[in-house]
C-alpha cells in the first residue's frame, strides 16, 4: 500500500495574494492609464450611439478612476440614484463612461491589451464597435439587464485582461466606451477603472494546467493577455525540449493536445515563445506524467474536492491541509464534484475559485471535473474544460463534454452530469452509461456526480428532483455493472455508507438488509469491506460536498453509517485489489477512514470482471 496518512503537524497557508495580485505586464505604450479621468452617465441609457466617436459627452459629469461608490476606495464617488436623497433599495443598474485618446500613428500599433476592473459586469466599445463582455449574457444589453453574477471579495478587486482588435483604432482621435452593470438594485458597492495599453509583450494570466489525461496523450491549456501562438515545447528534462507542438493561428485561449506518447513517463515542457523563449514553463515546476497502461496495476493517490469553489478562507484551509499530508505529493490526479465555482459558474469566479486557489497542483495534474448547479453557465463551464468526448482516455465514446470516462491503471472512472443532462432512463446519458459499464474491464468502477442520492444534509434526497432521479434511474444500473463507489457532493457536510445494494426509494423504505457488509471497514482497526471481484453487489456512497463550506444539517439518513458536519476533502488511494479511502479534515485530522478489499476471481475469467463461482467457498484476506 502507499505510504499511511498522518495528521499534518505545521500549518501550511499560502495567501491567495500570490496568485491574484502578481506583477503587471510591462507595455510599449499606455494608451489609457489606470486612475485615468472618465466622463460619466448614470441611470438611463444615453441616446443616440453613445459609444461612436463623434458621439457629444461635453454635457457628462467628469471624474477621476477608480469611479464607483461603497468600497471607500474610491477617486471619485458617482450616485447610485437620482436626487439628493436616492433610494438605497432602487439603485441605478447601469453607468456610462468614454475616454478619448490620441493615435498619431496607427501603423506603430501592433496589438492591444484591454485591463479593466469592474463591479460588477461591463461591456466595452472601442470606437462604437463592441470589443468585450466580461461577466455579462449575450444578447441586447439594456439599462436594466443585470450582470451575469454578483462580485465581491477577491474578484472586485482584480483587473481582467483581454485582447481588443487593434485594427478598430483610426489615426487622431479615438473612443473607448464602456458600460458597467449591477447584479441588482440594492447592490452595495459599485467600481470601475481601466488601461488600455499597446504594443504588449505577451503574458500568460491563466494556467497552464492540464486536461483529459491519457497514456499516450495529454491536453495543455492556457490564457495569454493577447493573442499569440500556441506552442508546446516537451523533453526529458527541464529546459531540453526534443518535441514541439504548434496549433496554427494566433488567440488568447490556447488549447493543444500532445498525443504520441509513452504511457507512465514524465516529460517536462514549457508553452508559447517570446522573442526565442517560452511564456511559462522549461523548468522543473512544469511537467506532467501519462497514465500507466490501462488494465495495469499501479499504486494510485486521488484527491476528490466536492463543492470547493468559494475561493474563501474555507477553502484554502483544506487546501493546505491536504498538501501538508505525508504523500500528497503523490497526487496523480483531482476530481471535482460540482460547484467548482461559486456563485454562478462565471469565468471570472472560476479565476479565483479554481486557477487561483488550486495554482499548486494546476501545471501538474490533471483535474477532471462534473458539473454542479452553480455552473449555471454552460459555456464557462465548458470554456474552461476539456473533458473526452471520444474516449480518449480511454472507456466508451459519450460524444458530450457534460458525461464521460476515463481509465487510470486498472481503475475505470465515470463523471455523469446531474444538473444539466437528462436523468430519464432510456436517455442519452443513461444509455451511454450502460454501454460505457458493460464494456469496460477494468478491476475497479468509480462514478461521480454532484447530486446525492442519499442525503441527509442541507439537501434531502427524499424530496429533490435531481437527488431522487438519479438514485431511481441510474443507481440500479451503476449496481448492476458492478461500481464500487459512489461520490458526489451538493450537501456541505461529509456522509458515508456502509457498503450496500438496493435501496432506490426513499429513506423511508430503508431495510437493514440492504446492508451487504456492515463492519467499520477501518483498516486501523483490523476490518474492511469484502467485495469479490466482478459483477458483484456491494457500493459504498460518499457525499463529500464540504471543501468549501459547511452547513447544519440533520445529517440522520438511514444509510449512512458517517454523518460529518466537517470542513474537508476525500482522498483515495488504490493499490492493486484494495482501494483505500480517508476524510481529511481543514485541521489535517483524519475522520473517517475506510478500506474496500476486492478477493481475486473464483470463477476461470480471464481479463478483470467476471462473476463469482457460486459454488466456490468465500476467501477472506489474510494480509490486512
Amino acid at each position: 500500500m502507499l505510504s499511511p496518512v498522518r495528521r499534518a503537524t505545521r500549518p501550511f497557508i499560502l495567501g491567495l495574494a500570490v496568485f491574484l495580485f502578481g506583477a503587471v505586464p510591462s507595455a510599449q505604450d499606455i494608451l489609457i492609464p489606470t486612475g485615468a479621468s472618465w466622463r460619466y452617465s448614470a441611470g438611463a441609457r444615453p441616446a443616440g450611439s453613445w459609444t461612436a466617436i463623434a458621439y457629444s459627452d461635453t454635457a457628462w459629469d467628469t471624474g477621476q478612476a477608480q469611479l464607483g461608490y461603497g468600497d471607500a476606495d474610491e477617486a471619485t464617488v458617482i450616485p447610485f440614484g437620482p436626487g439628493p436623497n436616492p433610494d438605497p433599495n432602487d439603485k441605478y443598474i447601469s453607468y456610462y463612461f468614454r475616454r478619448s485618446f490620441p493615435v498619431p500613428n496607427r501603423s506603430s500599433i501592433g496589438n492591444l491589451r484591454l485591463r479593466i476592473l469592474r463591479d460588477d459586469g461591463a461591456v466595452v466599445y472601442l470606437n462604437g464597435t463592441e470589443v468585450r463582455r466580461t461577466n455579462m449574457a449575450s444578447g441586447p444589453v439594456h439599462e436594466t439587464t443585470i450582470s451575469k453574477s454578483k462580485v465581491d471579495t477577491f474578484e472586485e478587486q482584480h483587473f481582467f485582461s483581454f485582447d481588443v482588435d487593434s485594427a478598430l483604432l483610426v489615426e487622431g482621435r479615438n473612443v473607448l466606451a464602456v458600460e458597467v452593470h449591477q447584479w441588482d438594485v440594492s447592490s452595495p458597492d459599485v467600481s470601475f477603472d481601466l488601461e488600455l495599453a499597446a504594443n504588449v509583450t505577451p503574458t500568460v494570466i491563466r494556467g497552464p494546467y492540464l486536461q483529459c489525461g491519457a497514456e499516450d496523450s495529454m491536453v495543455l491549456r492556457w490564457r495569454t493577455d493577447v493573442a499569440t501562438d500556441s506552442r508546446v515545447s516537451i523533453g526529458d528534462a527541464p529546459g531540453s525540449p526534443d518535441r514541439t507542438i504548434d496549433e496554427p493561428g494566433k488567440t488568447q485561449e490556447h488549447e493543444v493536445e500532445i498525443t504520441g506518447l509513452v504511457p507512465e513517463k514524465k516529460y517536462f515542457y514549457s508553452i508559447g515563445t517570446i522573442g526565442g523563449r517560452p511564456l511559462a514553463g522549461g523548468d522543473s515546476q512544469h511537467w506532467f506524467e501519462t497514465s500507466p497502461p490501462i488494465g495495469v496495476a499501479r499504486p494510485m493517490r486521488i484527491w476528490v474536492l466536492g463543492d470547493s469553489g468559494t475561493a474563501s478562507l474555507n477553502a484554502l484551509l483544506v487546501r493546505d491541509a491536504y498538501l501538508n499530508l505525508p504523500g500528497s505529493e503523490q497526487t496523480d490526479f483531482v476530481m471535482l464534484l460540482g460547484d467548482n465555482a461559486y456563485n454562478l459558474g462565471t469565468d471570472g469566479e472560476y479565476e479565483f475559485a479554481l486557477f487561483a486557489m488550486y495554482a499548486p497542483f494546476l501545471p501538474t495534474r490533471v483535474f477532471w471535473p462534473a458539473r454542479g448547479n452553480h455552473e449555471f453557465y454552460a459555456d464557462d463551464y465548458y470554456s474552461v474544460f476539456t473533458a473526452p468526448t471520444a474516449a480518449e482516455a480511454g472507456g466508451n465514446p459519450s460524444g458530450s463534454e457534460a458525461y464521460y470516462s476515463f481509465d487510470y491503471a486498472n481503475a475505470h472512472f465515470i463523471s455523469l452530469d446531474s444538473f444539466g443532462s437528462d436523468r430519464s432512463v432510456g436517455g442519452d446519458m443513461w444509455t451511454w452509461l450502460q454501454a460505457d459499464l458493460s464494456s469496460t474491464e477494468q478491476d475497479w468502477v468509480i462514478a461521480f456526480w454532484h447530486h446525492p442520492p442519499y442525503t441527509k444534509g442541507n439537501h434531502d434526497s427524499d424530496s429533490e428532483t435531481e437527488l431522487v432521479e438519479m438514485r431511481e434511474n441510474f443507481l440500479p444500473l451503476l449496481e448492476a455493472g458492478g461500481v464500487d463507489l459512489v461520490l458526489t457532493g451538493h450537501s456541505h457536510s461529509y456522509e458515508r455508507s456502509h457498503m450496500i445494494a438496493g435501496h432506490y426509494l426513499d429513506s423511508s423504505t430503508w431495510s437493514p438488509a440492504m446492508v451487504l457488509d456492515a463492519g467499520v471497514a477501518d483498516p486501523e482497526l483490523g476490518d474492511v469491506y469484502v467485495k469479490e471481484a466482478g459483477f458483484t453487489e456491494g457500493t459504498v456512497y460518499c457525499v463529500t460536498g464540504s471543501a468549501g463550506k459547511v452547513k447544519s444539517a440533520p445529517l440522520d439518513h438511514p444509510a449512512m453509517h458517517v454523518s460529518l458536519a466537517d470542513l474537508g476533502s476525500l482522498v483515495l488511494e488504490i493499490d492493486d485489489d484494495v482501494l483505500s479511502a480517508f476524510f481529511v479534515d481543514a485541521t489535517g485530522a483524519i475522520d473517517d477512514r475506510f478500506e474496500i478489499y476486492h478477493l481475486p476471481l473464483l470463477s476461470d475469467v480471464e481479463g478483470g470482471r467476471g462473476v463469482r463461482d457460486p459454488s466456490a467457498p468465500e476467501q477472506v484476506p489474510t494480509d490486512l
